[in-house]
């Protein structure tokens, strides 16, 4: 009996051990058919990007051969494009080049060719002589004088272009800069103002283009005028006023300006804080006073300073010294060399801003051949007096 129990609860534990291990075997087949759908359908999209990202790849691998290919093209055009601009440049330096001799030999032609007009004009002119009332005739003689004198210059530039290995002396060179120079072409001429420093720096001087000065306006025939301080008038522009407009101009005020020292043009500044007033002359001004020396000595002075020369004319006449002021801006450059030719005079003082270089140069010329000639830069009436009282032995009696 005993044995059958045992037998039974043997049974019965093995077939519950059965049981419990089946359910467990049938749940883990359960979850591992789950892991395998969820796996397939994770390879089923996997493989479906794969596609796609396939399909891009070959998409995009197209896209960069088409971009290659027109790159190429575009670099191929470009490089027919620089032969092109180099074809055209030298093309164009070519066609320039034959221009250039067209040119040349076209105005050579033509400078014959009007030499050999003049000559035979000249030489079909009777040989009558002229009335001395026959102005036409004069004046077409002159007028031919001027076209062979006009052509004889062309020949003589032409002669130096062909011979271009021709020496060219320095005074020439300085000639033919001068001789260019004037007052159309001045403001153009921008190494000027160069050409001014480097002449201050080889004479150790302070020569500047641009003057400072003052004056006053007037009004005439409704037109302004600048009169400055030595009292010449100058006709002003819009460039001239330099920005100050002709409605806020005034009479009764002075006003600076800036000189140009070589054509005299003049450029306004600003008005100055100073009234015009009309001043009488006082009695000590229009006392003649009697020289307390007669030496009858006379002085040249060259200057375009007219205040400063007044100023130093008043205490040279007080000395018995008779002073001749030329002005280089009113009279002519001829003129001034044949004046200061004379031997009347006993002193010759220039000052050198105004004042042309031939007029220097002859003044060197002068003061080394023995005469009394003194060239200043820019001096004041006082230093004026100082030179002409110094040449004619003056100085102990001053």
């Amino acid at each position: 009996m005993e044995s059958d129990f045992y037998q039974n609860i043997k049974l019965t534990v093995v077939s519950n051990v059965q049981i419990e291990t089946a359910d467990k075997i049938k749940r883990a087949n359960q979850s591992l058919k789950q892991r395998i759908r969820q796996l397939t359908d994770a390879k089923i999209q996997l493989m479906e990007q794969y596609d796609c990202t396939q399909v891009k790849l070959a998409q995009q691998a197209k896209q960069l051969i088409i971009r290659e290919k027109q790159n190429e093209k575009l670099q191929t055009k470009i490089k027919q494009l620089e032969q092109t601009i180099l074809d055209c440049r030298f093309e164009f330096e070519k066609q320039k080049t034959e221009m250039s001799t067209l040119r040349e030999q076209i105005r050579i032609k033509q400078t014959k060719q009007n030499r050999q007009k003049v000559v035979k004009q000249i030489s079909n002119i009777k040989h009558v002589c002229p009335k001395l009332d026959d102005k036409s005739f004069k004046e077409e003689i002159a007028s031919l004088k001027q076209k062979f004198s006009e052509v004889q210059a062309e020949l003589r530039l032409y002669k130096k272009r062909s011979h271009p290995d021709a020496p060219i002396s320095r005074s020439e060179r300085i000639r033919q800069l001068t001789s260019e120079l004037n007052f159309a072409c001045v403001e153009d001429y921008h190494p000027l103002l160069r050409l001014v420093h480097k002449y201050n720096d080889l004479v150790a001087e302070d020569l500047t283009l641009w003057q400072q000065i003052q004056g006053h306006f007037e009004k005439i025939d409704e037109c302004w005028r600048f009169i400055d301080q030595n009292g010449q008038v100058y006709a002003l522009s819009d460039i001239s006023l330099n920005g100050i407009t002709q409605d806020s101009l005034t009479t009764d005020y002075y006003y600076s300006a800036r000189q140009r020292s070589d054509t005299g043009y003049v450029m306004m500044i600003r008005q100055l804080n100073k009234r015009v007033i009309d001043q009488q002359p006082t009695q000590e001004e229009t006392e003649t006073t009697s020289p307390i020396l007669s030496l009858k000595k006379q002085v040249l002075i060259i200057s375009w300073w007219g205040e400063t020369v007044k100023n130093a004319t008043k205490k040279l006449n007080h000395l018995g010294i008779d002073v001749v002021w030329l002005d280089p801006s009113d009279v002519s450059n001829d003129k001034i060399m044949h004046e200061m030719q004379k031997a009347q005079y006993d002193f010759v003082l220039i000052v050198m801003r105004g004042a042309h270089h031939e007029t220097v140069t002859a003044a060197h010329r002068l003061r080394r051949s023995g005469r009394q000639i003194k060239v200043a830069n820019n001096p004041g009436a006082s230093a004026m007096f100082d030179y002409v009282s110094g040449a004619l032995g003056l100085a102990d009696e001053c």
